[in-house]
């Protein structure tokens, strides 16, 4: 019961964040879900996958009530958006199904992954805050096939849903104000992590889990976590509606900073 309890706290607040800054829950979970799935006794040897699916599926989560939000405020971008969206799609499960699913995906492989990735957004993000210029949009349909390409691979091998990567593509690399690129990055973030939630509930663990769950979707961690970011993503968003482009900045960073800390701490400790 407490575990659940916690459970539905993370997701309170992971919710509250990813509406805020339109990265999706992940950064929060898979710092919380790995302690979970410690605590009720899941086997190291599937830590990884169960962490990526549940974080996933938090996410999907997540991102449809903001997107439920966006569409009734006629804020939802769709060129951008299918675009995106078809081609994170198409890297995500196949890196799903081959790399993580049906191989020996290691819980350092994972953070090494994760960590990088954190070090460059950071990087790059920090980069643009000292410029500190408005810059005019460079958007064409090949930089949005990438960015969907690369958000997808991201999704797939961290669980990060994609926003980590499609927001600091828009906003450093196509010049897209942060709060355009959070609405594009809800939608590709859905309809990826949807995507991945199917895979995830077709593939089964190797071992045997003695709770319920269906494929890699826990029950004990994904329903307390989803019923906290249904509830506060949207809150989240009308929150970061009062803030600038540039307090929403550095709440992102401060996020992955801290994530980056926690993952670094389990890499090297």
């Amino acid at each position: 019961m407490l575990c659940r309890s916690l459970l539905f706290l993370a997701g309170l607040f992971g919710g509250f964040i990813a509406g805020i800054t339109g990265i999706g829950t992940g950064f929060i979970m898979i710092a919380i879900i790995p302690i979970a799935l410690h605590s009720i006794g899941i086997p190291e040897s599937e830590i990884v996958r169960f962490t990526i699916a549940n974080t996933i599926f938090a996410t999907m989560c997540s991102a449809f009530a903001n997107n439920l939000r966006l569409l009734l405020q006629d804020q939802f971008y769709k060129k951008e958006t299918i675009i995106l969206a078809i081609s994170a799609a198409i890297t995500s499960s196949v890196l799903l199904q081959i790399v993580v699913i049906n191989s020996s995906y290691s819980k350092k492989t994972y953070n090494i992954i994760i960590c990088l990735l954190l070090v460059y957004i950071i990087y790059r993000t920090l980069n643009k805050l000292r410029k500190n210029r408005i810059f005019k949009e460079q958007v064409s349909n090949l930089k949005l096939t990438l960015t969907g390409l690369s958000a997808g691979a991201v999704a797939a091998l961290t669980g990060l849903g994609g926003g980590s990567l499609i927001i600091p593509m828009l906003n450093l690399w196509m010049k897209i104000d942060i709060k355009k690129a959070k609405s594009i990055s809800y939608g590709t973030i859905f309809t990826t992590a949807f995507i991945l939630t199917i895979i995830n509930l077709y593939n089964q663990p190797e071992v045997r889990i003695h709770h319920v769950h269906f494929g890699f979707i826990l029950a004990p961690i994904a329903i307390p976590l989803s019923a906290g970011v249904i509830i506060a993503s949207p809150l989240g968003m009308k929150v970061g509606e009062r803030f600038s482009a540039r307090t929403i900045s550095f709440i992102f960073l401060a996020v992955i900073t801290l994530v980056l800390i926690k993952k670094a701490t389990e890499l090297f400790l």
